[in-house]
């Protein structure tokens, strides 16, 4: 799918250096990015009202000119990047409350790998044996139970949270602090095409172009931690990025777990302060799962750990698929035609068995949900 002009233009915005709030600002005098390029352009409206540096005004204008838009929207174009703002309904309803949320998002992948419950995962880019396996091992556990895994693609804990969300039946998704364009760290390149291939997303509010500039990472962090319905802190030195997401987490009201780790060791001396001032201590992913109550929700979560799912014998295995997909929450067509492999004629004829049973309802905008005892 080619990005719009709609699309092009509001990643002009996104590319001068603006804080969110005053993007926010612009977009609210006047909600249409043409309106906003021309009154750049031409000193005026919005752009009048609003009050922005020098610097931003005239990297705005340098950012209007015919061949830069072009390149963008060729950029995008290769990259198969797309934008949604705050004011897009399809904008992740966990970010919205936040006062410094995004404005506008680049993403690559499926939106709706967002619908359910989340966990942001974070920690050392230089981890240890013991920390790397331990995060792969939970997050392959909450994957399984419908826990979909946020974290930055980092070398280190990001990556090996990613890997175990991959192993899992869940996507995963990812936040970076660079252009979509960008593959960074170049070493995590297959990792981010496995996580688009499989169904998840990637996301960053940094226009194609943007390098990963250092001070990019804290602040995109807000991101992370605002996605998740809860942060999951797994190694971290006490001066760390992951320190600075946990700040984002306790201010946006998030519970976050601290995974032990090595009392010896300095990578996970910020693990150790976190849990002497307050941070729930947890060792296995059913602690972070019972503590967030996840166990009792039994359409979304918890269908997919061993010893929960109850199979009918009369299923054939296209169906079985289908209803071991199902367990994770509602899908859409599109979706169920991804994670499964299926042709659409096969997918098709499978849905209609299962809703003829009365295993499968369909909802409206071919969203599909498993009919569990109680919705009788």
């Amino acid at each position: 799918m080619i990005c719009n002009d709609e699309e092009v233009l509001w990643a002009w915005l996104a590319s001068g250096g603006l804080t969110p709030l005053e993007i926010r600002s612009l977009m609210a005098m006047d909600p249409d990015p043409a309106h906003l390029i021309t009154d750049c352009q031409q000193d005026r409206g919005a752009f009048m009202e609003v009050p922005l540096s020098s610097r931003i005004r005239e990297t705005l204008k340098r950012n209007a000119a015919p061949r830069k838009m072009a390149d963008t929207a060729m950029l995008m174009a290769q990259h198969g990047i797309h934008i949604v703002t705050i004011m897009d309904e399809k904008y992740p309803e966990r970010l919205r409350p936040l006062p410094d949320a995004p404005a506008i998002l680049f993403i690559q992948g499926n939106m709706d790998s967002l619908a359910g419950p989340t966990a942001a995962m974070v920690g050392s880019r230089n981890a240890s044996y013991a920390g790397l396996t331990a995060t792969r091992r939970i997050s392959e556990t909450l994957s399984r139970a419908g826990i979909r895994i946020i974290s930055g693609l980092a070398y280190g804990i990001d990556a090996a949270a990613h890997e175990g969300c991959l192993k899992g039946e869940s996507p995963t998704i990812s936040v970076l602090g660079c252009g979509l364009d960008q593959d960074y760290p170049a070493e995590n390149a297959g990792l981010r095409k496995r996580i688009l291939d499989s169904g998840g997303l990637i996301i960053s509010e940094y226009a194609p172009g943007e390098k990963p500039l250092g001070w990019h990472f804290p602040f995109r962090n807000r991101i992370i931690s605002g996605l998740g319905d809860c942060l999951i802190v797994m190694e971290a030195r006490t001066r760390s990025g992951s320190m600075t997401t946990v700040q984002h987490a306790l201010n946006q009201g998030k519970d976050v777990f601290v995974y032990p780790g090595d009392p010896t060791s300095p990578r996970s001396e910020g693990n150790h302060q976190l849990i002497r001032e307050g941070a729930i201590y947890f060792t296995t992913a059913e602690d972070v799962m019972e503590d967030m109550q996840w166990l009792d929700k039994t359409r979304n979560v918890g269908q997919n750990i061993p010893g929960n799912q109850e199979e009918d014998p009369s299923l054939s295995q296209g169906e079985k698929q289908l209803m071991d997909q199902l367990n994770r929450g509602e899908q859409s067509f599109d979706q169920l035609c991804i994670a499964l492999g299926f042709s659409a004629a096969q997918l098709n004829a499978t849905l209609s068995m299962l809703q003829i049973r009365g295993l499968v309802q369909a909802l409206p905008g071919k969203i599909y949900q498993k009919i569990s005892p109680a919705d009788f």
